[in-house]
Formats: structure tokens, C-alpha cells, sequence
């Protein structure tokens, strides 16, 4: 694949709203004319922001989140895999069904959570994502074409991680991010959440000399060999 061919982008967490990290930088790749897909392991269904509904509708009002969310953005299409919240498990199962969903979408990269999260539901998450790239490329495990594309695989941000820090630059997007803040926001009655969206893609920024930033740990990146260091 050339580079000025488009690209496909996945973002996958464990609960509708922890994509609200990445929104900025899923906007960028949207502007640019690449697919972003957005995922998560659950539904989140256990949330105490929704202390009146059962687990069934809690279902079926975060999958609406999760649609409009995907409006914001202009993302391409939303996947729950239903692993069951505060259940995500790495087993078998989980990591082959993450595995042929990326051999049907064949990623060019993938965002997840940090490998340190303290919520369990986060760190199994990220490790899943990040197992299921070697399966996907493995036919016989998955029984479909496989995907043996070399993949990005970016983390948030962590201060543990030994992995490289890339920032990615969404001052141009910081409406869209914003948009999706409010949006939670609103539902679950979140107090000063713009102010939190801004604040923290500020302090990104003046680490990376830009006026917005959103922050990873970088754990595969392929860059293109050249004969010179700057």
C-alpha cells in the first residue's frame, strides 16, 4: 500500500466514552479521507452513570452512544464485541474474535489502552489488541485470509511505559473534540468536562511545541528507512 492511499484506523476500548483520549487524533485520520473504526470489548454495561436501567438497555443506550459518537467524528462504522463489563478476559476466545475482526478490517494501526492501567477491563483490553495482531496473521488460527500487514500500535499514554512518546497535533479538530466531550458530558452530567478536554490536549501541546496535542506510547511503528538524521 502507497502511502497517499488511505488508511485504516481502529480504536478499541472496554467502555463507550474511554475513547474521548483519542478523539482528536480519530478526527485527523477522518480529515484526511482514511476509515476509523471504533470498537470496544463492552458495552458497559455495569456503569453506575445509568443507575436506573437494566443491563439490557444500559446495552442498547451505550450502543447509541457509541453511534453518535461515530457521527461526531465521521467515523466509518462502531463494533461491540460484548465481552461482558468487568469480564474482559484474556482467553482464547476474546483474543481470536478480536483477532478476525482485524483480518475482515485489516488495520494499518490501532489505538488502545496502556499496558498499566489499573481497571482491569483497560489493561486486558489493551493486551488483547495487542496479541490479536499475531493471530490475525496466522490462517490457521483464525480460519479466514489472514492479515499480515505490519501494524501501528499505539497506547495511551503512560508514564511506566518504556515504549516511545508520540504526539499527535489536533489543534485543527479541538471542535470535534470538544463535541464529543459535551456529549458525555451532558449525559452523565460531568462537571467542567470542556475544560478537562482542553486542559489536558494544552499541557500535550506545550510538551510537543503545538498548541493542542493528544499523547501515546508507541509499541510497533514502521518508518520508512533514510539516509539522514534530520
Amino acid at each position: 500500500m502507497e502511502d497517499s492511499e488511505p488508511k485504516t484506523i481502529i480504536a478499541i476500548f472496554s467502555h463507550p466514552d474511554d475513547e474521548l483520549g483519542c478523539v482528536g487524533t480519530l478526527a485527523n485520520h477522518v480529515q484526511r479521507g482514511d476509515q476509523v473504526i471504533l470498537a470496544w470489548t463492552t458495552h458497559g454495561e455495569l456503569t453506575t452513570l445509568l443507575p436506573d436501567m437494566s443491563e439490557e438497555e444500559v446495552r442498547r443506550i451505550r450502543q447509541q452512544h457509541g453511534e453518535e459518537i461515530r457521527k461526531i467524528i465521521g467515523a466509518a462504522s462502531i463494533k461491540f464485541f460484548d465481552m461482558g463489563d468487568n469480564l474482559v478476559e484474556m482467553n482464547q476466545k476474546n483474543r481470536l474474535d478480536i483477532a478476525k475482526f482485524y483480518a475482515e478490517t485489516k488495520p494499518d494501526a490501532i489505538i488502545t489502552w496502556g499496558e498499566n492501567n489499573s481497571h482491569s477491563d483497560h489493561r486486558n483490553t489493551g493486551d488483547l489488541a495487542l496479541l490479536a495482531i499475531q493471530t490475525a496473521r496466522i490462517e490457521k488460527a483464525i480460519g479466514m485470509e489472514p492479515h499480515r500487514k505490519n501494524v501501528k500500535f499505539l497506547r495511551y499514554w503512560e508514564k511506566q511505559s518504556q515504549f516511545p512518546v508520540k504526539h499527535i497535533e489536533v489543534t485543527d479538530v479541538m471542535d470535534t473534540v470538544l463535541e464529543c466531550g459535551n456529549y458525555y458530558g451532558e449525559i452523565y452530567n460531568w462537571k467542567s468536562v470542556e475544560k478537562w478536554m482542553r486542559n489536558s490536549r494544552i499541557a500535550k501541546g506545550m510538551e510537543s511545541g503545538v498548541e493542542f496535542a493528544e499523547k501515546f506510547n508507541v509499541r510497533f511503528e514502521f518508518a520508512k528507512p533514510s539516509r539522514y538524521i534530520v
